[in-house]
């Protein structure tokens, strides 16, 4: 399963999508008449395809929509909000992979989840802190450190490859936990899928969604302007994340 997933994701991505239909229609281009019709709207509609996903625009329709169930009166709720539990689980993802480069942190743009599980850690929600980190342990790591978390506080999974496998390995740590509960931390766009696994695969752990990384609902609260129908990099890839992620989701669905 794990690497069907990894497949599905890769070929249900925008570029995948549009480098295999302007492919499609290249090729259909050298056939009989009706075919190069049909090759000219497969071209169009591949164009037209990555152009969105390229968009503002997406990120307001798709990106913000897996968000705004997480908001709180529209707001980013705060960490004093969140119940107490038993652990933060911090799923990875925000955070580099060491080179021996630098002795720092290397923080990508969900690194705002490692802020998350170190600030509702501050405000005492949860004793500790369990990072599936995978091969960024000393990242991880690190930069709790230097936000004040206490060694004794962190505890790393780095054997789980992914969401299903961290959620049965975290259920068997807190087997022994009466009724255990989680403050789960994930990018907001992540979140809705990430609950999901830990309900099916964790059925004894009580999840509480406590995210982070609210990268669409600020795109969504500004005024719509001419300018989200234009192309951007960084769009590009938040919004493949988003459409990752619906994937994801109706896969589950359709598949449980």
């Amino acid at each position: 399963m794990y690497y069907i997933n990894k497949i599905v994701g890769v070929v249900t991505g925008p570029f995948s999508v549009a480098i295999l239909g302007g492919a499609l229609a290249v090729l259909l281009a050298y056939r009989g008449e009706k075919c190069r019709r049909i090759g000219k709207w497969i071209g169009i509609l591949s164009v037209t395809w990555l152009w969105f996903w390229m968009t503002p625009l997406a990120g307001r329709i798709v990106g913000a929509s897996l968000e705004r169930e997480f908001l709180v009166d529209g707001l980013v709720p705060a960490v004093e909000s969140f119940p107490k539990a038993d652990a933060i689980v911090l799923l990875g993802g925000g955070m580099g992979i060491e080179t021996n480069l630098s002795p720092y942190a290397e923080m990508w743009t969900s690194a705002d989840r490692v802020w998350q599980a170190a600030r509702l850690w501050k405000a005492k929600r949860a004793p500790r802190i369990i990072a599936t980190s995978g091969r960024v342990m000393l990242s991880t790591g690190g930069l709790l450190a230097d936000f004040g978390i206490s060694k004794e506080a962190m505890v790393f999974l780095t054997d789980a490859r992914n969401t299903e496998e961290e959620a049965r390995t975290i259920a068997r740590m807190l087997e022994k936990e009466t009724h255990p509960r989680i403050l789960l931390v994930t990018s907001a766009w992540h979140m809705k899928r990430a609950r999901f696994m830990f309900e099916k695969y964790a059925p004894s752990v009580e999840v509480v969604p406590a995210p982070s990384d609210f990268e669409f609902s600020y795109l969504a609260a500004q005024r719509f302007t001419i300018a989200d129908l234009f192309p951007d990099a960084n769009m590009a890839i938040g919004n493949t994340a988003a459409l990752h992620e619906l994937v994801g989701l109706f896969g589950y669905w359709a598949f449980r």
